[in-house]
């Protein structure tokens, strides 16, 4: 009887072979995922992960420091460097008051602490990155019922519960984009931009749309032996991806304005939308008007920045003129009593110049080049993750354009900033493969201009 040969020297790999030092950073990752959510209340408000990993920041680096000397993060480190030295210079300069400018250098150095301590824990390990996106899914919604702010109590699943739901919802399409059920995802990925829709949060459905877009292959490579789309790693393919990405962002405008038009979200909704998509961004930007007063704050003071917690009353009532001149009611009153002259912004890159000058910008102005090119590389060799990472790129992208950074972003975006990087070197394997198999494939002879050629006659 044949018996089948094995190789001593090949452990077999199981649950039991895994070191216990790696389940315990696994665990870890795990527990710092959930604390993301929860905020301790001390000096400030920060959530309980930035205090664990302030405290475990030299341990980390003793442990593993040699990570943070790739090549993909030292451009980020260096930039980030220079963001907060920015701001420092910029609050000496500006005067600004002690207590705002420890808020605003601290927003950028437990960002750093952020970004050093997972790269440590996640770099080049996509078990812990995944475990680290479900722990802070679930740790999310944990938060939403049992630690509610004000705003999840107004918005419950704008607020508290689609973060974590979408999350969830993009970790059971990885395991269907594995083994390619893409109906499954484009049913789950539709069913939730529609819970998104009646619940009248825009933002999410232009993303899923988008990520639907990016990961579903809607257009076959061939049909029989016609070549469709162009080959991978060339640029007609990067144009090809791009005009899916804009028609679905052309598909989710549509169904906003047909939601809209048909009071599916509730009545509310649809006096709110119809009141916004008659201002200047239309329906999907006439919620932040904030854009259009920090660009101007921005064209007063392009250099220098305003400051941490920069504070101008002008600015705010610019703010109420707009929203007035779109026909949003506004008490002015109120709003200065709530914002208390901060200038308002609601983006990370336009906060960022007005609070610490150009360098600010010049640091998310690089990580939404890096978050494009990450983008594209999803689209086109679609990885093993490649619709929760599609999501998170979109995500971030749209956060740098239209979304204030603090809090729990601090965290969630450290792990994309990681997820890019791992994700280039990656990339830069693969297209290198993939050229270097294509220079090696046969040069087939170029065949007569007659074929088949002429039969010669044979003697009898």
């Amino acid at each position: 009887m044949a018996m089948l040969a094995t190789n001593p020297t090949r452990p077999i790999r199981n649950f039991t072979s895994v070191k216990p030092t790696a389940l315990g950073i696994d665990l870890l990752v795990v527990l710092l995922g959930v604390g993301c959510s929860f905020n301790l209340h001390l000096v400030g408000e920060f959530p309980i992960t930035e205090a664990a990993l302030i405290l475990l920041l030299p341990v980390l680096i003793s442990f593993d420091g040699r990570k943070l000397l790739r090549p993909g993060l030292k451009p980020i480190f260096m930039l980030l460097l220079l963001w907060l030295g920015s701001q420092v210079v910029t609050d000496v300069y500006r005067g600004t008051a002690s207590a705002d400018w420890m808020r605003g250098d601290a927003n950028i150095v437990f960002f750093a602490v952020d970004l050093v301590c997972l790269a440590i824990l996640l770099g080049k390990v996509e078990r812990r990155k995944i475990l680290f996106a479900v722990a802070f899914a679930i740790g999310s919604l944990l938060s939403a019922r049992y630690q509610p702010t004000d705003v999840v109590l107004v918005d419950p699943w704008k607020f508290g519960y689609s973060t974590g739901v979408t999350m969830l919802v993009l970790l059971v399409c990885n395991v269907f984009f594995n083994i390619r059920w893409y109906a499954v995802i484009f049913v789950l990925l539709s069913g939730l931009a529609a819970v998104n829709l009646l619940m009248n949060f825009r933002s999410p459905v232009l993303g899923i749309l988008i990520t639907m877009a990016m990961v579903i292959p809607m257009i076959p490579e061939r049909i029989g032996r016609v070549r469709i789309l162009p080959p991978v790693g060339t640029r007609l393919r990067v144009v090809v991806l791009a005009g899916l990405v804009l028609g679905a962002a052309a598909a989710a405008v549509g169904l906003l304005n047909y939601v809209t038009a048909s009071g599916l979200a509730g009545e509310d909704a649809r006096a709110k939308n119809e009141v916004q998509s008659r201002s200047e961004g239309g329906i999907m930007l006439g919620g932040r008007p904030e854009i259009l007063i920090s660009s101007r704050a921005v064209i007063e003071s392009p250099i220098i920045g305003h400051g941490s917690w920069a504070k101008d009353m002008k600015y705010v009532e610019m703010l109420s003129d707009i929203r007035a001149e779109n026909f949003i009611k506004t008490d002015l009153q109120d709003i200065e009593d709530k914002s208390k002259g901060l200038i308002p912004t609601h983006s990370h890159i336009m906060g960022a110049w007005v609070w610490a000058g150009i360098l600010g910008a010049t640091f998310w102005a690089y990580v939404f080049w890096l978050d494009l090119r990450a983008m594209i590389q999803v689209a086109i060799l679609r990885p093993r993750n490649a619709p929760l990472y599609a999501w998170l790129f979109v995500g971030l992208a749209w956060d740098i354009l239209f979304s204030p950074f603090a809090g729990t972003r601090r965290a969630t975006e450290s792990l994309i900033l990681i997820i890019i990087v791992d994700l280039a070197d990656t990339a830069a394997a693969a297209l290198k493969s993939l050229k270097l198999h294509r220079q090696q494939r046969p040069q087939w002879r170029r065949l007569p201009s007659r074929w088949p050629p002429p039969r010669i006659p044979q003697p009898r």
